[in-house]
């Protein structure tokens, strides 16, 4: 067990410093330290615990089983599971073995530490494993090992699994040669490489344990095509043992960036892993994944393919990633065919924990209604929605689900997708209570906007969730709810999805009312009902809405009208109602002041009046590089400036519009430079 001593390394409290004079005989009196920590240790249980360390390294063992059992009685239960250990192993020293197996299961009981989690119960169930295999008792060292095990993987703690894989002759020939490496065995170390990987390997390994990783990227590269299938192999191992036994994960990534560039990853992962099995790949999923995404990132598709496919058994989760990866690659170039194959495979993948099928469940609903397949895209929206846990992913769902069910007619299922996603939406950003209260204003607004039905829809969404406490939350509300703040949530968005889809009646009333509340919902349902008047024809009526919002106050929502009321002015060529909405931005450090000061520019240019033209373009030239804005301003300036002969001038901003590359300004303004030459 020297591997993994009770120690130091075990998080002994560290005894960094004192106990490292101590042990390098540097002067410090033993019996000088013993003494104040026996003082203390009437009072400190860490003091009691050092004391009984101290005593053990002095080998006054039952001095030490004395302080250590004073822990195991005391009342003070953060150190029980530690001390309970380290009496379990002075008894077993002793060769108490029942004892010794007894004060291990109870450590194993123990309560998880405020700090090191399951380190002392993975420990105890560690050594425990240990002695009763010395005791010719197998199955039930055998049932220690899976417990220590667990505890370690569920804590992350590596290196009581590399020691269980040890102990157990489960060890892979990659750990022995890590081990030994590490030990200073490198002929050891050299040899396991050799018989597993061929001696052409030995070289690679040998960089790749020193940390020499630029010698290693420089071994491989001089590798002829026969030795890089046996690299891949190699590296895909190493990415592998250093993922599940190291936390920095800087050398894992380094092996895992060398094996993506043999061009053989696919292969030696494949080959890595019909050789451990799927058990022992376990824990190294993480490896898989950064491969496959190395492998992406690089846009080799076909190793992409080729890896996933081969990580569907060992590792179902990278696959699954992969997979979504190939789908996402054919959305970016259009083709949802094959996005439609690849985000199906992931879904079916057996294994996966549901919010990863989910994950791609929704992408081929996106995928499948690209393709004009509505029916199988509710489908997969429906189970992506039942497949997430968080409101927060199973919300987008719900609603994408809504979009699919009014595309195909059925009005009724649509509007309690959208209610449940509204509800969803509103838990996921403000809470059970605050959802609670939305769901009982948006049912209240429905039934005063004469919408009884889809009232009763939001009472079936609450109950679709499926949440009893958020039920138990909706039937306590009782009165009329109060139109304000985030109790608005579910109404605004509810209205505002159906007004998308094209239900007009009912979304413009429950918009309405929502604008007569307060806060951020209401003043923007005011700029949506704004925009619908404008729509129609009626700015009148939508200067009205826009100015009800900026009286609300709030900054977002504010901006918002002011850009609309603005943009009504220029249509209708008001210069001094635009003034008044868009000067103050414009003459501003806001990020919107360059564009704010071209909507003036180009009504003024509209006008006839150059020179007011010119004077706000420059604005926006000195205040952006954005193409569009750059394009417009450089040209019409020069164009003016040409216009009035100085040369000079125009060309600096004709040549700016045309370095932009935005049309079609930036080819106007390459005719006027070169009509100038």
């Amino acid at each position: 067990m020297e591997s993994l001593r009770i120690g130091q390394s075990w998080g002994t409290t560290s005894y960094a410093g004192v106990a490292d004079e101590v042990e390098d005989g540097c002067g410090v009196d033993w019996r000088e330290w013993e003494q104040e920590y026996a003082e203390r240790a009437r009072d400190e249980p860490e003091a009691r615990f050092t004391l009984g360390w101290l005593r053990q390294e002095q080998g006054d063992a039952e001095g030490a089983a004395e302080a250590f059992q004073r822990l195991v009685e005391g009342r003070d239960r953060r150190l029980h599971g530690k001390a309970l250990l380290y009496l379990g192993a002075l008894r077993e020293a002793r060769g108490e073995h029942e004892s010794a197996c007894e004060l291990y299961r109870q450590a194993e009981r123990s309560r998880k530490h405020e700090r090191y989690g399951q380190r002392y119960r993975s420990r105890a169930a560690l050594r425990l494993g240990a002695l009763l295999r010395r005791l010719g008792r197998q199955e039930e060292a055998q049932a220690a090992f899976a417990r220590a095990i667990a505890r370690g993987e569920e804590d992350h703690d590596r290196g009581v699994v590399a020691e269980v894989r040890r102990l157990t002759g489960t060890e892979t020939p990659m750990e022995a040669a890590d081990r030994l490496y590490a030990r200073a065995d490198r002929d050891g170390a050299a040899a396991v490489i050799a018989e597993h990987y061929g001696a052409a390997a030995l070289d690679l390994a040998d960089r790749m344990f020193a940390g020499d990783y630029e010698a290693a990227r420089a071994a491989v590269a001089d590798l002829g095509e026969a030795g890089r299938g046996a690299a891949a192999a190699l590296l895909t191992d190493l990415a592998m043992v250093w993922t599940r036994e190291r936390d920095d994960k800087t050398a894992a990534g380094k092996a895992v960036q060398l094996a993506a560039a043999t061009g053989r990853a696919a292969e030696g992962y494949r080959s890595t892993v019909e050789r451990l099995g799927p058990e022992a790949a376990a824990g190294t999923g993480e490896a898989a994944e950064r491969l496959l995404k190395a492998l992406s990132d690089a846009g080799d598709e076909e190793s992409v393919i080729a890896l996933a496919t081969a990580a569907v058994t060992a590792h179902p989760k990278a696959a699954g990633a992969g997979f979504r990866s190939l789908g996402d690659a054919a959305v970016r170039r259009g083709d949802h065919a094959a996005a439609v194959r690849w985000f199906g495979r992931g879904a079916e993948i057996e294994g996966i924990d549901e919010g990863a099928r989910a994950a791609s469940l929704y992408h081929l609903g996106d995928s499948l209604q690209e393709l004009g397949e509505t029916a199988r895209a509710r489908e997969a929206f429906a189970r992506a929605e039942a497949g997430f846990t968080d409101d927060g992913n199973a919300g987008p769902a719900a609603r994408r689900r809504a979009e699919a069910a009014y595309a195909q007619g059925d009005r009724s299922a649509a509007y309690e997708d959208w209610a449940r996603a509204a509800l969803r939406s509103a838990r996921s950003d403000h809470g059970e209570k605050t959802a609670a209260r939305a769901a009982c204003l948006l049912a209240e607004f429905l039934g005063e906007v004469g919408a009884e039905d889809l009232a009763r829809a939001v009472g079936a969404a609450v109950r679709q969730i499926g949440d009893q406490g958020f039920q138990r939350a909706v039937d306590k509300c009782t009165g009329t709810q109060q139109a304000k703040g985030d109790q608005l949530h579910a109404v605004f968005h509810f209205a505002h999805w159906a007004l998308e889809a094209g239900d007009k009646e009912p979304a413009l009333a429950l918009l309405e009312k929502t604008a007569e509340g307060q806060g951020r919902y209401a003043a923007d349902a005011a700029v949506t009902v704004g925009a619908e008047a404008h729509y129609d024809g009626d700015n009148a009526a939508a200067r009205e809405w826009w100015r009800r919002a900026l009286a609300k106050g709030i900054k977002k929502s504010s901006h918002k009208a002011v850009f609309n009321l603005g943009l009504v002015a220029k249509d209708e060529h008001d210069l001094a109602e635009l003034l008044e909405h868009y000067g103050p931005v414009a003459e501003s450090d806001h990020k919107d002041g360059p564009l704010f000061a071209a909507h003036i520019a180009e009504l003024q240019y509209w006008l006839g009046d150059w020179d007011e033209a010119v004077r706000w373009y420059r604005r926006t030239l000195a205040a952006t590089d954005d193409p569009e804005l750059v394009s417009e301003a450089g040209y019409r300036v020069g164009e003016i400036l040409l216009g009035r002969n100085d040369h000079e001038a125009a060309r600096l901003c004709l040549r700016r519009a045309a370095d932009s590359g935005y049309e079609p300004f930036a080819t106007q303004a390459e005719e006027l430079l070169t009509r100038m030459a």
